[in-house]
């Protein structure tokens, strides 16, 4: 039994919230996690489903996470041993420091879009990512030839989870797109844990010679889904919300334990069955947008997150072992006191048309409060409320994309004080209470003090293939804001009006310089019944005006009759 039970102490598999340390992708990362209501890379399978809905063309996105995690903790007190027993000279010393030593972490996301080349309001992708989580944690057993004063809380996990993903998008209006991301869950667990067996045999508490290691291997699937929604009513503003449904896993597989010294027995690896749960998320958030045409210039995004551990994990996960050696249907219930979880998130972007591509600068910043209290402070994730700093940078060019995010996260520290804590040692012999022989409460071995830092690089490169091999294409279904939209039936004028600027203009304004003349010449002469009447109604005026001048002279006929008269006068002589 004390073989069985020593697995009490394992760690469930806490991904996201206060065990996350957000986030993936090196946009999100580069801009405090705030990623909701922009959503516009691969990572849309993870964060925003509905991003996918404006990502024309055919895609590939390859990127990670590098977490380098450092985490410790300093156990009040002393060790409770006899040091005159040569078994325990570390007796009454000073419970050594304690810290992480499993080294870097990598979380890789791959993912492909496309649009078929042909279809401008539906997206669909497939892809695969692991959470945002430092996958592999591990605290010695022993620390300058003592016992490590942590090992009855948590020792090593090199637990990994998986996320093979198709995903959907389509736009609903020019201003509303829907999305749906279905999940496989790959779930492989490998966590080692100390127990103690105390049935007489140990001559004080928590006795070295009395502990149970145990190695727990096991495998789950299962799946879950995201659904997405995006709404972008006009061009300077974006709302973002995403909900990822509760996952639940039965992992299958083998409990290997080995028996403390003080029994010297054996006893053979048994099948062990672990249920936990993943919880409900739900993020939003909104973003303000800087447009100069269809080019972005800034933008700010504020999110908030809501994760549901307390539903998922407020009895803790479950172990049942139905034979180990000469004892059945075990069945325990691991206590871990998780709450739900909220984190806020800011940040943004700058572009610069620079470099002959578009050059971006990204900050921002984002606290997550604890997924813990001070009683259940534990080592297995880093529970502990995180506030954090974080910069990126990004490079695009035709059909080449490159981002690299940077994150500083610090983990407040915390000191669970004398009488505060409630983790303590399982005795397997007193049927897995956490008593010792005489039935007394074994001291809890929590209390302390804890403190931890993480860097988080992330990189990430998009590669548009429409880009690649030839124009982009162009779409009309969207909003005149939006690069590469063209209005239906819009898309042949500019060739239009492109021709005529580049030859009916140009010969134009040539011929009339070197043929003006005739071209005027010719004019009146395709229009001259129009035009000479005209000029015919202004000329008569003035022959009106002239021709009175010689009616005025009326003496000349005077002037002839008194010629005539002196003609007649002449006749009579």
């Amino acid at each position: 039994m004390a073989l069985a039970t020593g697995i009490l102490c394992a760690p469930s598999t806490a991904l996201a919230g206060g065990f996350e340390i957000p986030d993936n992708g090196a946009q999100a990362v580069g801009r405090g996690a705030a990623f909701v209501a922009k959503a516009d890379d691969g990572t849309a399978l993870y964060f925003n489903p509905a991003g996918l809905a404006r990502q024309r063309g055919t895609r590939i996105y390859a990127g990670g996470n590098l977490f380098l995690h450092s985490f410790e903790f300093q156990r009040s007190g002393s060790f409770p041993d006899d040091p005159n027993n040569a078994a325990t000279p570390w007796g009454g010393k000073p419970f050594p420091l304690v810290t992480n030593s499993a080294g870097p972490f990598f979380a890789p996301f791959l993912a492909a879009s496309t649009d078929f080349a042909s279809l401008d309001r539906l997206t669909v992708a497939i892809g695969a990512f692991g959470p945002p989580v430092v996958g592999n944690r591990t605290f010695p057993l022993a620390i300058r030839n003592a016992p490590a004063a942590s090992r009855y809380d948590f020792i090593q996990s090199r637990s990994t989870i998986f996320f093979p993903t198709a995903s959907a998008a389509y736009r609903i209006t020019p201003w509303l797109d829907l999305g749906f991301s279905a999940h496989l869950v790959l779930a492989q667990f490998d966590q080692t844990t100390v127990s103690y067996a105390d049935a007489g045999q140990c001559t004080n508490v928590e006795y070295q010679p009395c502990d149970s290691r145990n190695t727990l291997v096991a495998s789950a699937t299962s799946f879950g889904g995201t659904f997405g929604a995006l709404v972008r009513p006009n061009a300077n503003l974006a709302f973002g919300l995403s909900v990822r449904t509760p996952v639940s896993l039965e992992a299958e597989g083998v409990l290997t334990p080995q028996a403390p010294k003080t029994l010297d027995v054996k006893i053979a690896p048994g099948k062990a069955f672990l249920s936990t749960r993943l919880p409900l998320v739900v993020r939003a958030g909104g973003r303000y947008i800087s447009m100069d045409g269809d080019f972005e210039v800034y933008d700010l995004e504020l999110d908030v997150t809501y994760e549901g551990w307390g539903a998922a994990q407020g009895d803790g996960p479950r172990v049942r072992v139905p034979v180990l050696g000469a004892f059945k249907n075990i069945d325990t219930l691991i206590a871990h006191g998780y709450r739900d979880t909220f984190s806020v998130r800011a940040g943004g972007a700058y572009n610069l048309d620079a470099l002959d591509g578009i050059f971006t600068v990204r900050a921002g910043a984002f606290f997550d409060s604890p997924a813990t209290s001070f009683a259940y402070t534990r080592l297995d994730f880093d529970t502990l409320t995180k506030i954090a700093g974080t910069i990126g940078l990004g490079y695009h060019r035709g059909a080449i994309g490159f981002d690299v995010g940077y994150a500083a996260v610090a983990s407040v520290p915390r000191l669970v004080g004398t009488d505060q804590g409630d983790v303590r040692p399982v005795n397997g012999a007193k049927g897995g209470k956490p008593v010792d022989a005489a039935g007394d409460l074994l001291p809890a071995v929590n209390e302390g003090s804890y403190r931890g830092f993480t860097h988080i690089l992330s990189v990430g490169v998009t590669v548009t293939f429409d880009e690649l091999f030839g124009a982009p294409r162009p779409f009309h279904f969207g909003n005149a804001y939006e690069h590469g939209y063209v209005a239906p039936g819009d898309e042949g004028k500019p060739e239009k009006s492109d021709k005529p600027e580049k030859s009916d203009k140009p010969e134009k304004s040539d011929r009339p310089e070197k043929s003006d003349k005739p071209e005027k010449a010719d004019k009146p002469e395709k229009s001259d019944k129009p035009e000479r009447p005209e000029k015919d109604a202004e000329k008569p005026p003035k022959k009106e005006v002239e021709k009175p001048l010689p009616k005025k002279p009326p003496p000349p006929p005077d002037k002839p009759l008194e010629k005539k008269k002196e003609w007649w006068e002449d006749l009579d002589n």
